[in-house]
């Protein structure tokens, strides 16, 4: 693993590629993802006063399980095409079993990377570099979100800087896609994601370089 490196150029080559292949359906999954999930909760975050009621505060909290429930859908849609595997619409909403792992894995993470940010802001960073890939983790082996957590940690040892560089761009090609009127988003938010499928699937294939083999042009 220690002599491992990610070659960006051919991660996002890749990924751009498989992007091309399926973009119609791709780019329809996250409308679907959009309207469903991000509208309604941008729509009540502008609409609900300083002091919410009991039930606003319940619609909110509801909307957030459906955010968090179709981003799984999404996220496996992705991990699939990215190999080249059937995908069907139905995909999006069927994740009720590996549902609750990932629902407590997402919110510890979360609460860890914010903890982290809060205290020293690198803490933050590192965590949210070696624990990215629980949701791949919960969706291929069907594991607790502790597990996936733990195995990602281990997955990405001696590999956070690599992964930090690759993070970097990451975010550099969603804020460039923000900034296209807030339209880009819908094409780069798709394309990064499929790039962090591309480097999880050469991990657990423990090959030589990254991406493997598998999953160059």
């Amino acid at each position: 693993m220690s002599q491992l490196s990610i070659d960006l150029v051919a991660v996002f080559k890749f990924s751009f590629a498989q992007f091309k292949k399926y973009a119609s359906f791709i780019i329809g999954a996250m409308l679907t993802y959009v309207v469903l999930a991000v509208v309604p909760q941008v729509y009540l975050m502008i609409n609900t006063p300083k002091n919410p009621t009991t039930s606003q505060q319940f619609v909110s909290f509801l909307l957030t399980m459906v955010q968090v429930f179709l981003s799984l859908g999404f996220t496996k849609i992705i991990l699939l095409l990215v190999q080249d595997k059937f995908v069907e619409v139905a995909d999006m909403f069927n994740n009720f079993k590996p549902f609750l792992s990932y629902f407590v894995a997402t919110f510890l993470y979360s609460i860890a990377v914010i903890l982290g940010i809060l205290l020293l802001v690198l803490p933050g960073i590192f965590i949210l570099i070696r624990f990215q890939f629980y949701p791949y983790l919960i969706l291929e082996e069907n594991i607790s979100s502790f597990s996936a957590l733990q195995k990602s940690y281990y997955l990405s040892q001696n590999l956070t800087l690599e992964l930090l560089l690759f993070g970097v761009a990451v975010v550099a090609l969603n804020i460039a896609g923000f900034l296209l009127f807030g339209v880009g988003i819908i094409f780069t938010y798709p394309l990064t994601t499929m790039a962090i499928a591309v480097v999880y699937k050469s991990l657990t294939e423990q090959g030589e370089e990254i991406p493997t083999s598998s999953y160059r042009l």
